[in-house]
């Protein structure tokens, strides 16, 4: 009984790879999952996956199974986001460019370009355009406004809590640590699924290093990036998270940090001793502007998992 319940398990994962192998190398369009009225084909996941690789280059050291996997869960939750902001937005009439030129330039800073032409060349690389880029930031800022219009009602920062911690801890001080850091975010249902959650990432990342297992793990935004936050500091971090950050050496990464309704961690790229006098205020408004953040990206994974539950995937 247990040697055919196994043959059978080896006889699926067999023909998942196979099936996975054929779609990855196709040139026949096929559908292959359907999110509610949105269509998802071969072709439109080759194309999620060239995307992803013209952010975070380090995908192509991923065999082309994985990497197609990682870029199928991209798109079916991009699908999601968009076939929920077609409830209540009307796409065509949005005509905020400046905003969706902004959000380009943070992109095209982070890959080290300096104008739309040089990105353009670059995008080329990829079989992808300039429009292809805009329609996808176009889709988290659509999905941003969304959550703002539900949950901005609801965040809340204490400002006289964050005054206390900058006198007490001294931040405006001149010396400070300013980090380059990459994050993993990740949730888990109970124990049992911390446990095992952590120790897939841990392996992942033992394999195929921290940005590739930020891509496959992490539900931040910032995965498309490899997990890359930038450069902040240590002012703009809560004192739980310095503490940590403060044990660690330049390229190791913290334990799961509990945040919010999930989970994370972090890993040190790069850190300096920057001596720089900043006022108070300008702290403070810093520091209330990271919790926004911090807040808004919870509010915004529970309105997902939410929607999530409620959305019909099909698979072909």
């Amino acid at each position: 009984m247990i040697l055919k319940i196994f043959n059978k398990l080896i006889f699926l994962i067999l023909m998942i790879t196979v099936n996975l192998n054929i779609l990855y190398a196709s040139n026949t369009i096929k559908i292959v999952k359907k999110v509610n009225e949105e269509i998802v084909t071969n072709f439109d996941i080759k194309k999620e996956l060239n995307y992803l690789r013209a952010l975070n280059n380090n995908l192509d050291n991923l065999d082309k199974i994985e990497s197609y996997k990682i870029a199928e869960e991209s798109l079916i939750r991009e699908k999601i986001k968009y076939s929920e902001i077609l409830k209540f937005v009307d796409i065509e009439k949005f005509n905020n460019k400046e905003l969706i030129d902004k959000i380009m330039f943070n992109i095209m800073n982070g890959l080290n370009l300096t104008d739309k032409l040089e990105f353009e060349n670059y995008l080329n690389n990829y079989q992808l355009k300039i429009a292809d880029v805009e329609k996808k930031i176009l889709i988290e800022v659509l999905w941003n406004q969304l959550i703002a219009s539900r949950y901005s009602d609801k965040i809340n920062i204490n400002e006289n809590e964050l005054l206390k911690r900058i006198r007490t801890e001294n931040l405006n001080r001149k010396n400070i640590v300013e980090y380059d850091l990459s994050e993993i975010v990740f949730q888990a249902k109970n124990q049992d699924s911390l446990k095992s959650m952590i120790n897939q990432i841990n392996i992942s990342i033992s394999n195929i290093g921290f940005e590739n297992t930020a891509n496959k793990f992490s539900i931040a935004n910032t995965s498309k990036f490899g997990g890359k936050i930038g450069k902040i500091n240590e002012n703009q971090l809560s004192k739980k998270i310095s503490i940590e950050l403060d044990k660690l050496k330049i390229g190791e990464y913290t334990k799961p940090l509990k945040v919010g309704n999930g989970f994370l961690i972090l890993l040190i790229n790069n850190k300096n001793n920057i001596n720089r006098e900043v006022d108070e205020e300008t702290i403070l408004n810093n520091m209330i502007q990271s919790e926004k953040e911090k807040q808004f990206e919870s509010f915004s994974q529970i309105y997902f998992n939410k929607v999530k539950i409620n959305t019909n995937i099909n698979e072909f």
